[in-house]
């Protein structure tokens, strides 16, 4: 049977939270990003690896996501990145899931489920400074955080924001985001006049870390929440981000061989014409499995030491390669789709995408997942 196979070392992914943490000052929380199965390494695995490395908090995205965690005896506290619906908050509070609060009823309807259980449930509130999504308006916050600490079934465990443009290095980018962050910066201030200052306050993502860490962790900032930047994917090169390592790999294998004379066709469309006598091979993986279908004619993998450029459409199970100029190719020969001499940000660059819209439905459409 051929596989797409996904291998994930989490020794590395431990590694580079040590990275990370090196560069925080001491007491600053870390929030690790594990929504969207991991960016598609496996929820249960990484989340393991974090309580194991000290990681303080977890960001899922939806309660299913909380449930998997939760099933695989992972304790830390959860933050709920999406809104939750009002049928799932039962699972939530029993899940000991944090979600986030953005308006006075979901408030109200949190602490009647909480009360019910006979339990008091943690909430953070969602700032909107600039985002435009899920959120309280930056300038309502004080008020709306001030209604939700009288509620008695409610704990108000921290405040957060989100920054647009974290990742972007263009003046006006950066201008932005110095905005977003003074912003927030304003709305602590008015929180903390009115005595409703949460414990956890946080804007920071991977990106900003890089970019603004001084902005994102001065008090009374005190949490960070990285995601992208240990899988091994850092959005902003600093020399200090060099010792950051990706943490998966993925291969698919050589199904088919086929030699070619000059002018054939290949693939769907015709969309490539052979222009020398040219052997092409078919491997085990197309669109079905996650390969985007942007890197039609335009990526590379890597096999037997050398690379392969991509020929013709990426099919649905299946995706043509050029293997005229490299030696010794046979059936069964692992490819090395990305992974140490393939990175997946460079063949992410050739799809004309971020490197998480590679990653993530890439590792998930892998046919095996293997850990180290």
């Amino acid at each position: 049977m051929f596989h797409t196979i996904a291998r994930i070392n989490l020794s590395t992914l431990a590694e580079n939270m040590d990275v990370v943490r090196e560069r925080l000052p001491y007491g600053t929380k870390v929030l690790f990003a594990v929504k969207s199965d991991g960016y598609g390494h496996g929820i249960e695995a990484v989340s393991r690896t974090a309580e194991e490395a000290g990681i303080d908090y977890l960001g899922a995205t939806t309660v299913e996501e909380g449930g998997e965690i939760r099933a695989a005896g992972v304790k830390l506290p959860i933050l709920l990145l999406g809104p939750i619906l009002p049928t799932e908050i039962h699972t939530a509070l029993k899940l000991d899931l944090t979600p986030f609060i953005s308006d006075l009823e979901s408030a109200r309807l949190v602490a009647r489920f909480a009360r019910r259980m006979k339990k008091r449930a943690t909430v953070q509130v969602n700032v909107d400074t600039g985002m435009g999504r899920f959120v309280v308006r930056a300038e309502r916050a004080a008020d709306f955080t001030a209604q939700l600490v009288k509620l008695d079934d409610i704990k108000v465990e921290g405040v957060f924001s989100h920054l647009s443009f974290a990742e972007a290095e263009s003046p006006e980018a950066r201008a932005h985001s110095l905005w977003q962050i003074e912003r927030f910066d304003t709305v602590l201030a008015a929180l903390d006049e009115a005595g409703v200052l949460p414990p956890l306050r946080h804007i920071g993502n991977s990106a900003a870390v890089i970019q603004y860490l001084d902005r994102v962790i001065s008090a009374p900032l005190n949490m960070v929440r990285i995601g992208t930047m240990l899988y091994g994917y850092p959005e902003v090169e600093r020399p200090w981000t060099n010792a950051l390592r990706p943490i998966a790999t993925l291969s698919a294998q050589v199904i088919s061989l086929k030699d070619l004379s000059p002018g054939d066709c290949v693939g769907y469309d015709c969309a490539y014409r052979t222009t020398r006598a040219q052997r092409i091979a078919v491997i085990s993986i197309g669109y079905g499995c996650g390969l985007p279908p942007s890197l039609s004619n335009r990526g590379k993998v890597w096999l037997r030491g050398g690379y392969a450029p991509v020929v013709g459409k990426v099919c649905l199970d299946h995706t043509i390669i050029d293997v005229t100029d490299v030696a010794g190719v046979t059936i069964g020969d692992s490819v090395e789709i990305f992974g140490p001499d393939n990175p997946a940000d460079r063949l992410a660059d050739m799809a004309d995408l971020s490197v998480c819209q590679l990653l993530v439905p890439a590792l998930r459409g892998a046919s095996v997942r293997r850990y180290d």
